[in-house]
């Protein structure tokens, strides 16, 4: 069993972007042209390069659904609905019915109540029209342009704090329930005197979405090395080769060596 799981494990990092063991990349990686300066070489357009340095954020990532733009070279939005959840609960009851021969019988009760939670939407309908989506700027290792799936790999996480402004200039409402709770952006005013205990909610609520926002930070956490496809200033993946990032400097042949 435990052979079974390391398995699936090896299996799942191959799909990340640190690289996994993939001969037809390490076959290319052997024809790239690796730059000790991130400087642009017309002569390289189309071609692998092996680039290296510090990423700057140089075009922060946007929602186009909401109009807001965030000082983050990468955002997740994460959407929530409140929604109406039954509850089913079971008492079973035991009544002696002779006291002289001990026996006695049961009854159950079942009980059903209604719960209100919020969660997760990861699919767009016409009751909750955003779901959870990442959306990505663009960064610069010298002349070069990062954009994608690498960004994540090279800025750490920092939290976004909804304010009352993007409320404003998303058409959404701005709620946060008491002092230390963190804000939401919502599609409707929820009624406040509706609340129950903790973060529960009445019925009148139910269908509201809540969103929030987890960015990167605008410096990448140390030095990175990418391979890609050199294509009008940018680093980027094509059928044939899949953009790689790996944290600090690494030779040619280190980088050949961690896809063997």
């Amino acid at each position: 069993m435990k052979k079974l799981v390391y398995l699936l494990i090896g299996a799942l990092l191959c799909f990340s972007l640190l690289g996994c063991s993939n001969e037809k990349a390490a076959n290319a990686l052997k024809d790239a042209i690796y730059l000790d300066q991130p400087v642009i070489n017309p002569a390289n357009e189309g071609k692998l390069v092996i680039i290296h340095g510090v990423a700057k954020m140089s075009k922060g990532a946007q929602d186009p659904d909401l109009g807001l733009t965030f000082d983050s070279p990468s955002v997740i939005r994460e959407v929530q609905v409140l929604t109406a959840q039954t509850r089913t609960t079971s008492t079973t009851t035991t009544t002696k019915t002779d006291d002289k021969k001990n026996t006695s019988s049961q009854t159950t009760q079942t009980k059903k109540t209604t719960e209100y939670v919020w969660k997760d939407n990861n699919t767009k309908s016409d009751r909750a029209p955003w779901k959870k989506e990442t959306f990505t700027g663009e960064a610069k290792i010298g002349q070069f342009t990062i954009t994608g799936n690498p960004l994540n790999s090279m800025f750490s996480t920092k939290k976004i704090a909804v304010t009352r402004d993007m409320a404003s200039r998303s058409g959404m409402n701005y709620w946060k329930q008491g002092i230390a709770t963190r804000a939401f952006l919502t599609n409707r005013r929820i009624a406040e005197h509706f609340m129950q205990v903790g973060s529960e909610l009445r019925a009148q609520n139910e269908g509201v979405s809540r969103i929030s926002y987890t960015g990167r930070e605008k410096v990448a956490n140390g030095e990175y090395t990418i391979a890609g496809i050199q294509q009008n200033g940018k680093l980027v993946s094509t059928k044939d080769f899949t953009i790689q990032c790996y944290s600090g400097i690494l030779t040619k042949e280190q980088m050949i060596e961690k896809n063997k």
